[in-house]
């Protein structure tokens, strides 16, 4: 069983991974957008005036780029976890 303890310290650690990597991620991929598309990316990507092409290459760069950066991040740190206490982080299953 695990202790509750665990599953706080795990929600801060996992959390706060998590919340720096998208916050980085989304900083990167802004500015690659601006290099590559050289314009800023859209504001309101939901704004009827936004173009589709720039609307759907916006939402689909960034949900890329946020999710591959948490995910990193919260394997990084389920690793760490690993080695600091010898076990998995609460809620994380071992492979089958």
């Amino acid at each position: 069983m695990v202790r509750p303890v665990a599953k706080i310290g795990w929600k801060i650690v996992g959390g706060a991974a998590g919340a720096v990597a998208g916050s980085v991620a989304s900083r990167a991929v802004t500015l690659a957008y601006k290099k590559i598309r050289k314009s800023d990316p859209p504001r309101s990507p939901a704004h009827p005036d936004t173009a589709w092409a720039d609307a759907i290459s916006w939402a689909a760069a960034s949900g890329v780029a946020v999710g591959v950066g948490k995910l990193t991040a919260e394997r990084v740190a389920a690793r760490r976890w690993m080695k600091a206490t010898g076990s998995l982080p609460p809620g994380i299953r071992e492979r089958e």
